[in-house]
């Protein structure tokens, strides 16, 4: 009851807070002091709400890479089925060709995405990680062709250190010392 509690209490927001996103969520670059004319409050005001909403967790900054200003760079969905949801998040982890794993419900109940410049790669880290796994029965991978707003996605640029290479897994030592240093099982291991 008191998780629920404050979860309500933080997930609260008035009608200022919510216009503040929307300004936010337009155009993330606008001023402190634009917002603060739109809605006709002080610039102090504003900035006080905007840290305030940052600490509760309502408003995040990420920095990614806008997929729709780089046609070269293909974005891929995978959706597969496992007995081990964890074990494909930790697969999924280290790997800079993956951006991120989710877990959901449905008969697929984990959706990846993926990123490279040549799909031979990212093909090659699906049969690496993915397909070779016996805890995986089912996979469907669809490349995303186009989309009507900007994808932001944080990137591993690491991954085009290895763009030249038929098998950029055997090739790419940042993904195996990534684990060691973090003290994580290799992909074999999984």
């Amino acid at each position: 009851m008191k998780d629920r509690m404050s979860m309500k209490n933080r997930i609260n927001l008035d009608d200022t807070d919510r216009k503040i996103v929307s300004y936010l969520q337009k155009n993330p670059a606008i001023t402190h002091s634009k917002i603060a004319e739109h809605l006709e409050l002080s610039q102090p005001a504003i900035g006080a709400r905007i840290k305030k909403l940052t600490k509760r967790g309502i408003i995040a900054t990420q920095i990614g890479i806008n997929f729709q200003k780089i046609p070269e760079l293909h974005l891929v969905r995978l959706n597969l089925k496992t007995t081990r949801p964890a074990d494909v998040i930790e697969l999924s982890e280290f790997c800079p060709f993956v951006i991120n794993a989710l877990k959901s419900t449905g008969d697929y109940n984990m959706t990846l995405f993926l990123a490279s410049r040549n799909l031979k790669h990212i093909d090659s880290v699906i049969d690496r990680h993915y397909r070779s796994k016996s805890y995986v029965s089912n996979l469907q991978m669809d490349l995303v062709t186009s989309m009507n707003k900007p994808v932001i996605f944080p990137l591993n640029l690491k991954m085009e250190s290895v763009v030249d290479t038929d098998d950029p897994c055997a090739h790419n030592p940042y993904c195996r010392n990534d684990r060691a240093e973090a003290g994580k099982r290799t992909p074999e291991e999984i």
